[in-house]
């Protein structure tokens, strides 16, 4: 097993959304990326900047970040040239990726969708989110911190600026080693780029004290919001299933999802349903389970209510 420590800097449109393509809203001009095997143990790197084909102007906001110029690229490989290498270097070896933050992931596949390559899996996978991981660990589920704040808080010496691919892997795997991963197991993320496509393919992983499933693909949201099985929620201890004490309910937006039900063994569970939406237009569920106090399910009641009462007055 390797862990694969992924590190990616991306341009944009320099104009704004009115010239972003939709298909590569963002272009990756840089790959980072430290290898370490089971013991955590570094087994080398790859680095590679990537010459524009989408955006030939560097938007004014990632040149402050990044400091690259469009002249820094032109030396650098075309992403289908720089992935291929990149796969050679990854190997055959069973491996995890770790990132700090989520999206790096979500756009590294959406570029290799736009080459016309597979994304790395055919449905959603694990990932450690060690931007996560160190806020569970050693901020006490703070807001996220910066990955220059983790460093310092490791007493990490600096050997390369920050918001360079390469730096950034390089000191994102010093901070994986610090992790100890019998306990990180249990925190692993779902990148859920590529969603289940049919029933049989439907995710649900149970953790120690909550549950997540990630529903199959459907033509519409309201097909979705129909489906039984989807709104269905057992117990994410016992697997059992639980009686349904708060309707699913919709936040302001409608992109959210509420309810409330209980275990008699296990008590109150909260329920959150996350309606995603693909690129092609279609959606699916993302929907976590986990136990609550009485007090907790009592204050999903009152935001119930208060939104019915606003929605009310805003008809009257």
């Amino acid at each position: 097993m390797n862990y694969i420590i992924l590190d990616l800097e991306w341009n944009q449109s320099p104009t704004g959304k009115i010239n972003e393509n939709k298909d590569i809203p963002f272009e990756i001009i840089e790959i980072g990326a430290v290898k370490l095997n089971k013991d955590k143990e570094i087994l080398g790197e790859f680095h590679q900047y990537i010459r524009p084909q989408v955006y030939l102007e560097m938007d004014v906001n990632v040149h402050a970040v990044t400091h690259i110029n469009m002249e820094d690229l032109q030396c650098g490989k075309t992403f289908p040239e720089a992935f291929k290498d990149f796969q050679a270097w990854l190997g055959d070896e069973e491996m995890i990726f770790c990132t700090w933050g989520s999206m790096d992931l979500v756009e590294f596949q959406r570029n290799m969708r736009f080459y016309n390559f597979p994304p790395f899996e055919n449905k959603p996978f694990f990932f450690y989110d060690v931007q996560k991981l160190f806020a569970i660990f050693f901020e006490e589920n703070q807001n996220p911190r910066t990955l220059c704040f983790a460093a310092d808080f490791f007493h990490i010496t600096k050997q390369g600026e920050f918001h360079s691919a390469i730096s950034d892997a390089r000191y994102t795997a010093k901070i994986f080693q610090k992790f100890d991963l019998k306990k990180t197991k249990k925190f692993m993320e779902l990148n859920y780029f590529s969603p289940p496509k049919c029933l049989e393919d439907e995710m649900y992983v149970s953790f120690k004290t909550y549950a997540k499933y990630i529903s199959m693909e459907f033509k519409s949201k309201e097909q979705l919001l129909h489906a039984k099985h989807v709104k269905a929620t057992n117990c994410c201890i016992c697997q059992e299933a639980a009686t349904k004490k708060i309707d699913w309910f919709p936040n302001s937006t409608k992109t959210n999802y509420y309810g409330v039900f209980y275990c008699k063994e296990h008590g109150y569970l909260k329920g959150k349903l996350r309606v995603k939406k693909t690129d092609d237009q279609k959606f699916f569920a993302v929907k976590t389970i986990k136990i609550i106090s009485k007090e907790a399910a009592e204050k999903l009641q009152n935001k119930k209510n208060l939104l019915k009462t606003k929605k009310n007055d805003s008809n009257n």
